[in-house]
C-alpha cells in the first residue's frame, strides 16, 4: 500500500497530482480521487497550514508597505518587527511552493465541478473535437496505468476504471459529416454557374435538379435533427438494491429512511427527444419542443409537470458527477431525508448527518458549500457510518427526479422556499448555475429554477440523499 508517510514528497506530490488530472477526465468517480488526494495532502501540507500560508500571504503586501513607511518614517524598531514578519512569511511560503499549488485545487477548488467530456454531446462546451476526445481518452489510460502503480490502495478502482476507458468508444462528430456536405453544395452551385457561362443548359438543368433534391434532404434534415438520438435510450433494469439491516439502522441514526421510488417508464417515449448539441441553434430547439409538447400524454399534461419535462429534455444538464443528467425513469433503491417540509426559515432539529458533513444549518447554504461538504466528508460516511461502497454509491443533495417522484405523496413542494437539488444547468459558455426548485408559488413539487452555485438566501433548504450511481453513469459500464 502507499505510505504517504514514508515516501519521498515529490512522488506524494506527483500521485496528487495524477488524481487532480484524472478527476477532471473521469468526472463521475471525481470525489473518489479528490479524497485520496486530501488524504495526500494532509501529511503533505495540512489544510490549517494551507489556510496560514495563504493568509499571510494575502497580508504580505500590506506588510511590505509598512516596512517601507517605517523605514522612511526611521521607526527601526517597527521596521525590524515587519521584517521579521515578511521573512517569516516568504520563508514558509517558498518552503511549502511545490504543494501550494496543488493543495489549492485540493482544498479550495474541489468543489468546481467539472463537465464530462464523454458524456454524448457535451464535448461542444469544452470545444473538443473528436481527435481531442481520442486524445484524452488516452491520456486517461496513461495516468490511470501510472496511479495503478504507484498508488495500491485504489489499485482496484483504477483498474475498473482503466476497463472502463479502454472500452469507451469515440465515434466522429456530426459537424464533419455537415462540411462534407457543405462543401459537396459548394461545389455543384460552381459547378451550375460554370454550365450557365458556357451555354449548356442541359448540363445547367442536371446541376439545378440535384441542387434541388439536395436542398429538399437539407430541410428534411434539419426537421429531424432536434430529434436525432446521440445517447443510447434504453431504460435498462430497474435500480434494485437490498440493504442490510445494519445499514437500514446506521442510516435512522443520520436521519436517512429507505424508499423505492415509483417506476415512470410511461415517460420513456420521450427520451428521443433528449438534449443534444443541434438544440443550442433555437430553430432545432424550438421545433424539438413543439414536437415533445405534441407527444405527452394529455393524462399528464399539466402546465408545471409539463414545464419540468421539457427542461429536462430540451436543456443541458448535468449532475454532480459532471455526466448528463437525465431523469431516471426506473424504480430504484436509495436512502433519502423525508422530513416533512418546514416553515420558511424555521430550524429544523440537527441530525447526525448534518454533524458529519461538518454543517450547523440545513438554510442558507450555496451549493459551493454543500459541494465541499459533500466531497469532504461523503465517501466516509458512505463507507465507515453506512457500510456502504462509495464506489458504488454517492451522497448528494436529492435529486430533481426523486423529488418530484417522492414529493406528492410526503407534502413536499407546499411551502414558500426552495430546495437543493443535485446537478447543473450548463449555461452559455459552459458556465454552470445550480438547480434547485419546489417553491409552491412556482409550480410545487415541480418548480425547478437555476442560480449561480455562491448564491445564498434564507428561503433555501439542503435535504440530502443516498443514491446508486448507476443513476449518474452515460457511457460508463454499468455491470
Amino acid at each position: 500500500m502507499f505510505d504517504a508517510s514514508s515516501a519521498q514528497p515529490e512522488n506524494v506530490l506527483q500521485t496528487i497530482g495524477e488524481l487532480i488530472e484524472v478527476s477532471k477526465l473521469d468526472t463521475l468517480y471525481r470525489d473518489l480521487y479528490l479524497q485520496r488526494a486530501r488524504e495526500l495532502m494532509s501529511n503533505t501540507l495540512s489544510e490549517a497550514t494551507y489556510t496560514n500560508i495563504k493568509a499571510g500571504t494575502a497580508v504580505l503586501g500590506g506588510l511590505e508597505h509598512q516596512l517601507r513607511a517605517a523605514i522612511e518614517q526611521g521607526n527601526w524598531k517597527r521596521a525590524g518587527e515587519f521584517t521579521d514578519r515578511v521573512s517569516q512569511i516568504r520563508k514558509t511560503a517558498a518552503a511549502k511552493s511545490a504543494s501550494i499549488g496543488l493543495a489549492e485545487v485540493v482544498y479550495d477548488r474541489s468543489a468546481n465541478v467539472p463537465v464530462d467530456p464523454f458524456s454524448p454531446g457535451f464535448h461542444v462546451f469544452l470545444n473538443a473535437s473528436t481527435e481531442t476526445l481520442r486524445e484524452w481518452r488516452e491520456h486517461a489510460l496513461e495516468i490511470l496505468s501510472r496511479l495503478a502503480r504507484m498508488d495500491s490502495s485504489m489499485q482496484d478502482l483504477y483498474a475498473r476504471r482503466l476497463a472502463d476507458f479502454q472500452a469507451l468508444k469515440i465515434t466522429a462528430q456530426t459537424e464533419q459529416k455537415d462540411q462534407t456536405a457543405a462543401a459537396s453544395a459548394t461545389a455543384l452551385r460552381q459547378e451550375a454557374l460554370s454550365a450557365l457561362d458556357s451555354g449548356n443548359l442541359s448540363q445547367l438543368d442536371r446541376v439545378l435538379e440535384e441542387l434541388m433534391q439536395k436542398a429538399q434532404v437539407k430541410e428534411i434534415k434539419q426537421e429531424s435533427a432536434a430529434i436525432t438520438q446521440t445517447e443510447d435510450v434504453d431504460l435498462g433494469q430497474d435500480l434494485l438494491f437490498s440493504f442490510s439491516e445494519t445499514t437500514l439502522a446506521a442510516a435512522r441514526k443520520l436521519g436517512l429512511a429507505y424508499v423505492r421510488t415509483h417506476s415512470r417508464r410511461h415517460f420513456g417515449y420521450l427520451t428521443a427527444y433528449g438534449w443534444q448539441p443541434a438544440f443550442l441553434k433555437t430553430e432545432s430547439k424550438h421545433w424539438a419542443r413543439n414536437q415533445l409538447m405534441n407527444l405527452i400524454n394529455p393524462a399528464h399534461s399539466a402546465d408545471h409537470l409539463r414545464d419540468a419535462i421539457e427542461l429536462f429534455l430540451l436543456n443541458p444538464l448535468i449532475n454532480s458527477g459532471g455526466t448528463h443528467y437525465r431523469a431516471c425513469l426506473v424504480a430504484e433503491d436509495l436512502l433519502v431525508e423525508d422530513f416533512a417540509e418546514p416553515e420558511r426559515r424555521t430550524e429544523l432539529a440537527h441530525t447526525e448527518l448534518l454533524t458529519a458533513l461538518g454543517i450547523q444549518s440545513r438554510w442558507g447554504l450555496t451549493r459551493i458549500e454543500i459541494e465541499n461538504a459533500l466531497l469532504q466528508h461523503g465517501p466516509r460516511i458512505l463507507k465507515e457510518q453506512l457500510g456502504l461502497d462509495p464506489e458504488v454509491f454517492r451522497l448528494v443533495a436529492i435529486p430533481a427526479d426523486i423529488y418530484i417522484d417522492l414529493g406528492s405523496e410526503r407534502g413536499w413542494g407546499q411551502k414558500e422556499m426552495w430546495t437543493h437539488f443535485d446537478g447543473y444547468w450548463v449555461r452559455e459558455g459552459g458556465k454552470l448555475h445550480s438547480l434547485a426548485g419546489g417553491d409552491k408559488r412556482f409550480g410545487g413539487v415541480h418548480d425547478i429554477i437555476s442560480f449561480s452555485p455562491a448564491y445564498s438566501t434564507d428561503g433555501l433548504l439542503a435535504r440530502f440523499a443516498v443514491v446508486q450511481r448507476k443513476r449518474m453513469m452515460t457511457w460508463h459500464q454499468k455491470g
